[in-house]
């Protein structure tokens, strides 16, 4: 058989360019691969090597050019071939703990909750993983593109983009990746049938609609809307989720209903999730969190009773919990409680727990390394981070010896530099850069995730906490806690000490807050605000008579009045100057991507932008 008759026979166009109608399709399969390629380069910004990527991406590209003569079964064979060696190189670089751990119902459990929302972020080498599986469906779509089988080069992508969808990790780029699919369909049939310009007009229109029906039904694949925005105010009853994922920035107003009474013989706060990997704007919890196992806590035991006053999803309890009755609940190895079920009014549980040691001297004279492990899951920084950033903490613990020492410095400069509000701005960008090297305030989410980003970025381990401070006392052994308690703050490691709690968030500032939405909402007549006699007032302890342990050194009680919480003396730099003193270099446009917390006008995303090109040729 002749050249020309064997690319006859494998369907090889002649000229890929071809009319503007192939030319559109080619363009609309294109923004679809880009769809779901968007979501992986986002993970490898998190966590990964984004050049990596791309040149992943380009090479399976280029492959698909080159071997586009190749029968369809031969390309599909070695597609397949691509995501199994891929994913083979992927398992090589996964801990061996989590092949100890794995049986076949938890790989089902386990890929049953990637498909119902569990985020790729969550997963352990989340990079190497985005980086593995990109090269086959890409190479797929393209290979049937160059070839002109439109329908085929858009299944393929569209069964990509919805497994993201499927995960959660796929927002706004649905929307336009549902609009390419179906332009790559419409203009493929119309180049297939040699349609005319008026044909690819009618064509444009019908997907203007779509997306001027996107933005009033909800209905339409996506969620939100790209093109009306939303309300920048949120509203929640705390801050803390039973969910993997916790976004941070946006200016909140948390509900002052009480969430749970707790009996206990000291005031402490109670922790309800730990994430470890950070996005830029939100914080992800992975499998490592509660499987790395921690130095035992050598501090005091304390006991305490939980009553929930309204539905709970998450228990919360003080670290280090070592024993719980009452629900059916795990405690992990790395000592979180998980699995529990959701409480309703009325119900309770109790825990025993250890808290970490909190003598200064000694946490501050622990010098050495902390285990692999941990350092590998609690020192990772997305790339959008600001050298800004990494430079600002480095000269604040350069005369720091220790990871204690360190994490008390960074801790005194943001409580003494940095404005509190619950009506903070979301930046456009990286969070903690905006925060830090900008004008804007911020709550606690701001505070812990700076603090955290920082002590990462001079190489000290720190992980990002929700949960609850220890709330109002209204009698010698009991605490109402309300949705207003909710709070963030960071876990230090300490080598040979485990994690140590630290809260950046300025105390004084946060309980004004706190006590005036509470009388807001008293005088509102808000039900739920006051339980187990809360409306009377806070308890204090009875003075004792003078000269009474007077003998006695005072505790180290921190913020909220937790004990457990550092309150060390405030620090010094080498020359003699207080730590609090040093000024942030000042932010600028691309440290963040995003605004300075001015009123200057901004791009919208690349995913309005192109819809809106859309919407402007469907109109002429």
């Amino acid at each position: 058989m002749s050249t020309a008759g064997v690319r006859d026979a494998v369907s090889v166009p002649d000229n890929l360019p071809g009319s503007p109608q192939h030319l559109a399709a080619g363009v609309c399969v294109a923004v679809v691969v880009a769809s779901y390629l968007a979501v992986l380069y986002d993970v490898v910004t998190v966590v990964g090597d984004k050049w990596l990527f791309v040149a992943v991406v380009a090479a399976a590209v280029a492959l698909a050019g080159v071997l586009r003569a190749l029968p369809g079964k031969y390309a599909v064979g070695l597609s397949a071939a691509l995501l199994t060696s891929g994913l083979a190189a992927y398992l090589f670089t996964v801990p061996p703990a989590y092949f100890d751990a794995m049986t076949p119902m938890r790989f089902v459990m386990d890929t049953v909750a990637l498909l119902t929302g569990y985020s790729v972020l969550r997963i352990p080498e989340a990079g190497t993983w985005a980086v593995a599986v990109a090269p086959a469906p890409t190479f797929l779509a393209a290979y049937f593109a160059f070839r002109r089988q439109y329908a085929r080069a858009t299944g393929i992508a569209a069964v990509a983009l919805g497994f993201f969808v499927l995960t959660g990790d796929s927002t706004t780029t649905t929307l336009v990746g549902v609009l390419a699919a179906a332009g790559a369909i419409g203009f493929g049939t119309l180049a297939d049938h040699a349609a005319g310009t008026r044909q690819a007009q009618v064509l444009a229109v019908v997907l203007a609609a779509m997306i001027v029906g996107s933005a009033t039904v909800t209905a339409v694949p996506g969620g939100a809307s790209p093109l009306v925005p939303a309300s920048s105010t949120t509203t929640a009853g705390s801050l803390v989720s039973a969910g993997g994922y916790v976004g941070v920035g946006g200016s909140l107003r948390l509900e002052p209903k009480v969430q749970f009474v707790a009996n206990s013989d000291r005031a402490t706060y109670y922790r309800a999730g730990v994430y470890d990997r950070y996005t830029g704007d939100g914080w992800v919890q992975t499998g490592d969190v509660g499987s790395l196992e921690n130095p035992p806590p050598t501090g005091e035991y304390v006991d305490q009773r939980i009553t929930a006053e309204r539905t709970l999803d998450v228990l919360p309890s003080a670290a280090v919990p070592q024993r719980i009755r009452g629900v059916d609940a795990d405690i992990s190895d790395g000592g979180l409680l998980e699995n529990g079920p959701t409480l309703y009014a009325g119900d309770t549980y109790e825990v025993r727990s250890r808290l970490p040691v909190n003598d200064r001297a000694d946490l501050a004279d622990e010098t050495g390394r902390a285990p692999e492990r941990i350092r590998d899951t609690y020192l990772q920084l997305p790339g959008s981070t600001s050298e800004r950033v990494v430079d600002l903490a480095e000269s604040l613990t350069s005369d720091a010896d220790s990871n204690f020492e360190k994490a008390r410095a960074v801790e005194q400069w943001l409580e003494a530099n940095k404005a509190y509000s619950l009506d903070a701005p979301k930046p456009d960008g990286d969070l903690v850069n905006e925060f830090v090297l900008g004008d804007i305030p911020g709550y606690c989410t701001y505070y812990a995730s700076a603090m955290a980003v920082m002590l990462r970025s001079q190489d000290v381990p720190a992980r990002y906490v929700t949960g609850y401070t220890p709330g109002q006392r209204v009698s010698e052994d009991k605490w109402v806690v309300r949705g207003l308690d909710s709070h963030a703050w960071v876990e230090v490691y300490v080598p040979d000490q485990g994690w140590v709690q630290f809260d950046p968030t300025p105390p004084v500032d946060r309980s004004s807050a706190e006590e005036e939405r509470i009388s807001e909402a008293r005088e509102e007549g808000v039900e739920g605000v006051d339980a187990a006699g809360s409306e009377n007032g806070t308890w204090t302890a009875p003075r004792t008579q003078p000269g009474e342990f007077d003998d006695l050194p005072d505790a180290e009680v921190g913020p909220e009045g937790d004990e457990n919480v550092i309150d060390a003396p405030r620090q010094t730099s080498s020359n003699g100057s207080n730590i609090a003193n040093i000024t942030a270099p000042r932010l600028e446009q691309a440290d963040s991507g995003g605004s300075d917390g001015a009123s200057s006008p901004s791009i919208p995303p690349l995913q309005t932008l192109a819809i809106w090109a859309v919407l402007l040729v469907g109109a002429t």
